[in-house]
């Protein structure tokens, strides 16, 4: 009788065990309960070899790369980007009035909100936002039939608001770009880098040529005389009134005033896309993909080596012009910028 009631005793104990065992093995457990190794968890992304496929193509693709959330250093990056960007904020004492939603567009399927302005990295963005609406990659990123599918103000309508004040119900994210390589990447596009021009930029600086009273024969445009007419029209006619491609940031997505979750930077807008579309579970676009590229880059020469025979006075004004833009985001000014940055 004993003899049984030990071999039953031994038999339940047994089994107890190998079940707890099988348990632990295949994290049934809570770590609060038992003390568990972490388990790496991996997002796979799909990419589009070209930009004509629909989304019913996107199953057809194989994953071309993962991202391991644990080893992934977007978190922190874009962390330490939106901390940053709140405390200066508030050091401004910049009001928080949204004023144009006009560079704002969003996904219903991921109810994500990107404000994207122009020079920043824009169009690639449009391309994606029409991608994850179901729309071919032959669809012109600027066109009416675009704006109507992607623009925030199109898609939510009076809703847009709601959003906005609230990040709970959306993702909101904000891409930004370093002011002084926008502007050259401004100029290089509208004004060709210094050759000939002619059409809407072309009247664009013989409008301003006549009102400083400069000869309007001359086609060309130098960088000094861009940024000399950037900093006149934004000091006489006011920050606003300047081209949507020259305007600061700050006057476009309303920092200070909406509650982003992320902040993007153009110079790492691989690596931040690549991040959101793992927290999000986004697949379907080719994050890498980049419009513009081509036109906006010259083999061996940087956007600093613009700057490089500006006079220090005209620096002066670009930064003061352009000032929430550099102190928000945390963007390092030319030692040529020194002596006028305050200290924040």
């Amino acid at each position: 009788m004993i003899h049984r009631r030990v071999t039953r005793l031994f038999n339940l104990r047994f089994f107890g065990i190998m079940a707890l065992l099988l348990l632990l093995q295949n994290g049934f457990f809570d770590s609060n309960v038992v003390p568990m190794v972490k388990k790496r968890v991996k997002y796979t992304m799909l990419t589009i070899p070209n930009a004509t496929v629909t989304t019913d193509d996107y199953e057809l693709f194989t994953p071309s790369y993962t991202v391991d959330i644990y080893e992934d250093s977007g978190a922190r990056r874009l962390n330490e980007r939106k901390e940053f960007k709140e405390k200066m904020c508030q050091k401004m004492n910049i009001g928080g009035y949204v004023k144009t939603k006009e560079f704002m567009y969003y996904s219903k399927i991921y109810k994500l909100l990107v404000c994207a302005p122009p020079k920043t990295g824009c169009s690639s963005i449009k391309r994606h936002m029409l991608q994850l609406a179901g729309l071919s990659g032959k669809l012109k990123v600027h066109s009416q039939r675009a704006r109507k599918a992607i623009a925030a103000s199109q898609v939510l309508g009076k809703s847009v608001k709601k959003v906005l004040k609230s990040s709970v119900s959306s993702t909101l994210v904000e891409v930004v770009r370093h002011p002084l390589e926008r502007l050259v990447s401004g100029y290089r596009e509208k004004f060709k880098n210094g050759a000939p021009i002619s059409g809407m930029w072309g009247n664009f600086m013989k409008k301003y040529r006549r009102s400083r009273g400069i000869d309007t024969s001359n086609r060309t445009l130098s960088f000094h005389e861009f940024l000399e007419m950037i900093a006149y029209k934004m000091e006489t006619k006011g920050r606003n009134s300047i081209d949507r491609h020259f305007r600061p940031t700050t006057l476009l997505c309303s920092p200070c005033g909406i509650k982003y979750d992320y902040i993007f930077h153009t110079d790492t807008l691989t690596q931040d896309l690549q991040y959101l579309a793992g927290k999000l579970n986004i697949t379907g676009i080719n994050i890498s993909a980049r419009m513009n590229s081509k036109a906006n880059k010259t083999r061996g020469v940087t956007y600093e080596s613009y700057y490089k025979d500006i006079p220090v006075s005209l620096m002066g004004r670009i930064y003061t012009l352009f000032k929430e833009d550099f102190v928000i985001n945390n963007f390092k000014v030319l030692p040529s910028m020194q002596s006028v940055t305050d200290a924040y």
